[in-house]
């Protein structure tokens, strides 16, 4: 449990449906408005397809069903955060972009929990939080980006094997 920690580190904030959730800023590469993505086929449905973003190529991830959060196929309106998750053994950062139904700002943020579970995350969701915040009366969730990352990879591996079984993802 942490207790009030005010930190100097910036965030950025931007919401899933109704729940606002942030990344430290170091991660954060760019935001833009919603453009055409490449579907994958055969991929795993939170992973939407890809994006060329100035000559490379970018996974686009659907957070919200990550979550389990009801989402549209209309992704009008929406903003794609591009992130860069640093990799183990120094190789280059992993890009990837994530879908949000809206942004908001980059600020410090009041971390008052790293317990996420207490505030309705499932405990299979609950690794990808690292902690609670609070801004006034909103409570944001903060995002683990190399957990993500290591989830991502792990099902992306496993659907890989799956396949070559001859099953469906």
């Amino acid at each position: 449990m942490l207790e009030n920690k005010q930190t100097q580190d910036s965030y950025f904030s931007f919401k899933l449906s109704s729940v606002m959730f942030s990344l430290p800023v170091k991660y954060v590469r760019e935001v833009f408005e919603f453009e055409k993505i490449t579907p994958i086929p055969n991929s795993l449905a939170y992973l939407k397809g890809v994006m060329n973003v100035r000559g490379n190529v970018v996974s686009i991830a659907d957070f919200r069903m990550l979550f389990g959060f009801e989402c549209s196929d209309d992704l009008k309106g929406t903003q794609i955060i591009i992130m860069e998750i640093p990799r183990a053994g120094g190789e280059k950062p992993f890009p990837l972009g994530i879908i949000a139904d809206s942004v908001d700002v980059v600020s410090p943020l009041n971390l008052i929990s790293a317990e996420s579970k207490a505030y309705g995350i499932t405990e299979d969701k609950a690794k990808f939080v690292s902690a609670v915040a609070r801004r006034d009366d909103e409570f944001i969730l903060v995002l683990n980006p190399e957990k993500i990352l290591e989830f991502i990879e792990s099902d992306v591996s496993r659907a890989v094997d799956l396949l070559a079984l001859g099953r469906q993802i």
